[in-house]
């Protein structure tokens, strides 16, 4: 039986539990209370990086840390011609893949390229490692970001939809898109949310907010672009703007309030057209990396209409057994599976521009008018995940919708699924979504798959994915088993 060391997270414990016992069958475990347990990152982690940014100061620096926090191995490629380390990363196969450079090199083009470069390192379809980009306005954001250790786990939260995220959460404050005028708080230990009336808009409030009042998580929606962020949903009601890498909000008046918000969170900005995209230093995301004290954040390096890859990972990461990094992973990974078992000619279609003329085409030709064909190759190269991978942010798993375990012995694992809510992760727009989680380790050579559910599960080196039927009930257990190694 192999033995391996594992991180974990969640309402119970923190930090590195100790290696299992030779004696031990259970691989891994997770349910109601008890954090999931994940792949330890010292051995298996690879930073990526042009030449020239590793020669320059600062993001050596950050480099160096990533180095020293995960014994992690350096890959370089000449400037401009990341697709050349790929040799390196096949004979390597790390788990996480850190891609570490300067703003200007991390535009859209490079989260697309990153996106396929993640699904080659062997031959199936699927991603091969977790991933995530480190850059900011400038070296100090990197370095931040890769010192960062502790997991950060979910209490204190700030939205812009309004105020239900709050009554799970110990303290935060909202806005809502819909109702310009309304904003709530929730101060810690109180278990009331308490409403304001504000005017013109929520702008002042939402600054004040983020300067006196430390969150672990923030969401938006509406619209929003490289320069901005809407406040509100058509129409008038401020917004978020940046300058100098400096994140402020400007209300309908005219009023500017800065915002300087060092504590550190993850953004899920899921909603948001285009606010991922960094399309040069001083833009949205690397405002929200400098003076926003974001650590992870994911966002639309395109305009959004399907919002898969946006809402879906939310809705993974709000479930409290997946950390953000792999959510977005695992969400990606079931939209692929969408891809290969409804529209599996639609795989090898590698759209480049991503603008209304390549949409229109793309609807035309490899989507044949299917808007779900459209909407999954829309969302799958172009949403970025910024931050270190390996970094753990996460709900506390107090009341997952699955629970599962995870044993291996003489090369035979069995995973053991059990659904915990009625219906599963439904979603009015895709349906049920699939239960998915990362291996503790890699897992070579996959074979004889096979699985008691009304789907044939997905199993390769890195994850499991299993579908689950659209009647699923609350305490239906599903069974897979699968060989690995040479």
């Amino acid at each position: 039986m192999r033995i391996t060391r594992m991180a974990c997270v969640g309402a119970c414990s923190l930090g590195m539990v100790g290696a299992l016992t030779a004696e031990a069958r259970v691989v891994c475990k997770a349910g109601p209370g008890m954090p999931a347990l994940r792949p330890e990152p010292r051995g298996c982690y690879a930073v990526v990086t042009s030449e020239a940014c590793l020669a320059s100061n600062g993001w050596r620096e950050a480099a160096q840390a990533l180095c020293k926090k995960y014994a992690a191995e350096i890959i370089t490629y000449p400037e401009g011609k990341p697709g050349e380390m790929l040799p390196r990363l096949r004979a390597t196969m790390p788990t996480y893949v850190c891609f570490l450079g300067w703003p200007e090199m991390c535009g859209r083009k490079f989260v697309v390229a990153a996106h396929r470069l993640m699904r080659q390192l062997d031959d199936d379809p699927y991603g091969d490692a977790l991933w995530g980009i480190v850059t900011g306005y400038d070296a100090a954001d990197a370095l931040r970001q890769a010192r960062l250790d502790e997991p950060l786990v979910i209490r204190r939260g700030a939205t812009s939809m309004g105020s239900g995220l709050l009554k799970r959460l110990d303290s935060g404050f909202a806005s809502d898109e819909n109702r310009v005028t309304d904003f709530w708080t929730k101060d810690a230990g109180k278990t009331s949310v308490m409403h304001t009336a504000v005017s013109p808009d929520a702008a002042r409030s939402l600054a004040e907010a983020f300067n006196t009042r430390p969150v672990d998580v923030f969401y938006t929606s509406g619209h929003a672009t490289e320069r901005d962020w809407q406040i509100a949903y058509n129409k008038p009601g401020g917004a978020f703007r940046h300058g100098d890498g400096t994140l402020f909000a400007q209300s309908t008046d005219g009023s500017r309030y800065p915002i300087w918000s060092p504590s550190t969170k993850v953004y899920l900005p899921a909603g948001n057209c285009l606010i991922g995209h960094i399309d040069g230093r001083d833009c949205m995301a690397t405002a929200w990396l400098h003076s926003g004290g974001v650590g992870q954040m994911f966002g639309y390096t395109v305009v959004t209409f399907y919002g898969y890859m946006g809402w879906g990972t939310a809705m993974l990461f709000e479930d409290g057994r997946l950390s953000l990094s792999e959510a977005f992973f695992l969400n990606n990974q079931a939209l692929l599976h969408q891809l290969a078992t409804r529209y599996p000619e639609a795989l090898a279609a590698m759209p480049e521009a991503f603008d209304s003329r390549d949409a229109a085409g793309l609807a035309r030709g490899v989507a044949k008018g299917d808007r779900d064909a459209l909407g999954l190759l829309w969302d799958r190269d172009t949403v970025a995940f910024y931050g270190d991978p390996a970094w753990t942010a996460a709900y506390p798993c107090e009341s997952p919708v699955f629970g599962y375990r995870l044993e291996e012995e003489g090369g035979l694992w069995t995973l053991h699924v059990t659904v915990f809510r009625e219906g599963g992760v439904r979603d009015p727009k895709w349906g049920v979504r699939p239960f998915a989680v990362v291996l503790p380790e890699r897992v070579p050579a996959v074979r004889e798959v096979t699985c008691d559910g009304l789907e044939a599960a997905v199993v390769t080196d890195r994850f499991a994915l299993v579908p689950m039927p659209k009647d699923v009930r609350q305490g239906a257990t599903v069974t897979v088993t699968f060989r690995g190694g040479q």
